[in-house]
């Protein structure tokens, strides 16, 4: 019995120590690149373009991972965070015409709902109005064209 113990014990913190390592190793890209950007956000440093662009979720699971950090819980819950980066991405079309942000600030903005929605339609509305023949070339490679506000802006412009 006494032989036992001891590798029962060891039994035990192998596994303890193998899930530790796994919930580590299933952090996504996504989340990864999320810490990156709050790193720099937090230092009040900028946030260089290709960790901002990587913000942009690509599904509604990064979207709720995004959104999140505006929730008490969350060590960004007390900043505009999730605001203010939004902002930023879309600002990199619609002040500094960085194209290279063009489908992404759509794809963003094809999450729209809720209390953020109004200005997620607003910035897509400026960006539409940049070039509407571009939205309109473009739309076929929006994450999710099929979805409102992207699908009616797509109809309001007969975009095919």
């Amino acid at each position: 019995m006494i032989l036992k113990l001891p590798i029962f014990v060891i039994f035990l913190f192998l596994t303890f120590t193998k899930s530790s390592e796994l919930i580590t190793n299933q952090r996504t890209d996504y989340e990864l690149n999320l810490e990156s950007a709050s790193k720099y956000y937090l230092k009040k440093n900028n946030i260089p373009d290709s960790v901002l662009i990587k913000l942009v979720p690509t599904n509604y699971e990064e979207f709720k991972i995004y959104y999140e950090t505006t929730g008490p819980d969350h060590n960004l819950g007390k900043t505009d965070f999730f605001y203010e980066t939004t902002q930023l991405i879309f600002d990199k079309v619609t002040i500094n015409k960085d194209w290279d942000f063009y489908i992404p600030s759509l794809d963003l903005a094809s999450f729209a709902d809720g209390e953020y929605a109004e200005g997620f339609i607003e910035n897509l509305k400026m960006i539409i109005e940049l070039d509407k023949q571009k939205f309109c070339n473009v739309i076929n490679e929006i994450k999710l064209r099929d979805r409102n506000p992207i699908k009616y802006y797509a109809e309001l412009h007969r975009c095919k």
